[in-house]
């Protein structure tokens, strides 16, 4: 099992391929399907080795690219059962705040989001807790992780990777997020994280770390890059 980060813009998309099936996890922001479909074919990606587009979470640096990739590739669209709903609410782009520089952003945002135009998450499966990817070719399973938002969906794989979207952030070391929208549902995302005992862990925003480093993770402060959400 091979997994290749794509950065688009501030947000990692990976590919994590098994032979010639792939999943694509986290397509990026809207705009950024260019560069994803640009590095799949250079690594020599066709279309149709991908099976699946995983949405860890209804953000829309997350899945804004999500659209332009399916109509590349033909691959549906997942989500956990909530997260579309959740990404209809334009409040819930930006959960409460940690610092107050990311407080104030989410302030600005609150106060000019009715002008802002955007699509929700469409997706074409909706996931449970639990599910076997081996059918999409992934050796692994979905992890519930909510707390940055209250459908965080995980994957962890047969060799002890685990994909967490945003319940951590890597910039300078590894971190809680900036937005949490439910602390107590973050607080024991990352007990049953570092109870998996993972590899590597692999987050949305910065660098993947090992999973040894989850037995220390800082404050959203400790984050020089203050607007990651």
């Amino acid at each position: 099992m091979e997994t290749q980060t794509i950065r688009v813009r501030e947000t990692n998309c990976y590919l994590v391929r098994d032979g010639e099936r792939a999943v694509l996890i986290d397509p990026g922001p809207p705009g950024g399907a260019a560069k994803v479909t640009v590095a799949l074919t250079a690594a020599g990606v066709r279309p149709e080795d991908i099976r699946l587009i995983l949405i860890t979470h209804g953000h829309l640096d997350h899945y804004g690219a999500t659209p332009e990739v399916k109509t590349w590739c033909g691959a549906p669209v997942a989500a956990y059962l909530s997260e579309p709903a959740f990404s209809q609410d334009r409040r819930n782009a930006l959960p409460p705040a940690q610092t107050l520089q990311g407080s104030v952003v989410r302030w600005f945002y609150l106060l000019f989001s009715p002008w802002v135009r955007f699509a929700p998450l469409q997706a074409d499966l909706l996931l449970d807790e639990g599910t076997d990817l081996a059918m999409y070719g992934l050796r692994g399973t979905t992890v519930l992780l909510p707390g940055h938002s209250p459908g965080s969906l995980g994957v962890f794989t047969a060799e002890g990777d685990l994909f967490v979207g945003d319940l951590f952030v890597n910039y300078t070391v590894p971190s809680q997020p900036i937005y949490l929208s439910d602390r107590r549902a973050w607080q024991q995302s990352f007990e049953r994280a570092r109870a998996l005992r993972p590899r590597m862990v692999y987050v949305g925003h910065g660098e993947p770390f090992p999973g040894s480093e989850l037995d220390h993770i800082y404050p959203a402060r400790y984050q020089l890059r203050w607007w990651v959400r």
